[in-house]
């Protein structure tokens, strides 16, 4: 295929140069390994970008997809280099495609010609519409053997891009549910060794010893018995040394070892959890959140994954000016 498009390119220049030899009906892009990319395809590209948005499970987490129409032709070429490389490492037979497109039919209750007839109504062709399902099927491939298993998105996670993203600013009061392992100077007969005790606990919160065990063990404060558990409190009840460390504290993470002499303790401190009254608020958009999480998340992989297969590909981009 590749190379039958390869001397079709070859002949319109040929012809053209019969013809007029400032007339260029199509050039090399690019290639990657044996594939090629053409002037034609950034032009079908642009063509079928509302096609694409809706079928690639990918696209709208790209810079392309970002951008859109306003996308440069260098970008989408780089684009397309990238759907090359994907198409070759997770290659889909024309017949996984028709059972794609047939299960689609299905589902729709259209037959061939009623599929073909809303795609031409939205001005689109049926072989653009199988190619692209083609690469839809190469990218879920990628997803279900490669990226899925190394993404994972928590309740946690969702909650704190709620909070860091929706609901800064909002007058919505919130409470924080609190772990606190304390470690006082008064205790030791010098603050170093405090501090050597407690940095000792942090090292063992970081490898893997559950916040609970340590508070008990080594907390001073009269919440160690329940394992350093504050319970929920609201930023009123909380003292400015600790609110200044929920700034930047994510659900279910541990804080750095902060205090001193001056504050006659050491301190560690958990975030088990946040509430407020924008929980009803939350409850509608955590789908949502989850899903963009997912979505950018499996952007990242596969982001890492075209860079690993660029460092082993034939890769040449055309430097010429694009005319």
């Amino acid at each position: 295929m590749n190379l039958h498009r390869l001397v079709l390119v070859l002949s319109l220049f040929c012809l053209s140069g019969l013809a007029s030899a400032s007339v260029l009906l199509d050039r090399l892009e690019a290639s990657v390994n044996a594939s090629i990319i053409l002037r034609s395809d950034i032009t079908k590209f642009k063509e079928t970008l509302k096609l694409r948005a809706q079928m690639d499970p990918l696209f709208n987490e790209t810079t392309v997809g970002t951008k859109g129409e306003s996308a440069s032709n260098s970008e989408i070429v780089e684009f397309l280099i990238d759907e090359k490389l994907i198409a070759q490492e997770f290659p889909v037979s024309d017949a996984e495609v028709e059972q794609s497109i047939n299960s689609i039919q299905t589902n729709n209750k259209l037959d061939r010609a009623g599929l073909k007839s809303a795609l031409a109504e939205q001005g689109f062709s049926f072989e653009d519409y199988f190619n692209l399902i083609r690469m839809s099927r190469c990218k879920t491939n990628l997803i279900d053997r490669d990226i899925r298993t190394k993404v994972t998105i928590s309740d946690d996670d969702v909650k704190n891009f709620f909070y860091n993203n929706y609901s800064q600013g909002a007058p919505a009061a919130i409470n924080y549910h609190l772990q606190l392992i304390s470690v006082s100077t008064k205790s030791f007969k010098t603050p170093s060794a405090a501090y050597d005790v407690a940095t000792s606990a942090l090292k063992q919160i970081q490898g893997g010893e559950s916040f609970d065990e340590v508070a008990k063990r080594v907390s001073d404060h009269p919440s160690a018995s329940s394992g350093g558990d504050l319970g929920e409190l609201t930023e009123e009840q909380i003292s400015p040394e600790i609110r200044g460390q929920l700034k930047d504290l994510a659900i279910g993470k541990v804080s750095a070892l902060f205090g001193g002499p001056s504050s006659n303790a050491y301190f560690i401190l958990k975030l088990l959890d946040k509430k407020s009254a924008e929980g009803e608020r939350f409850e509608k958009m955590k789908g949502e959140i989850r899903n963009h999480l997912f979505a950018s998340e499996y952007q990242h992989q596969l982001t890492l994954w075209i860079s690993r297969q660029r460092q082993n590909a034939s890769l040449h981009i055309s430097q010429d000016a694009p005319k």
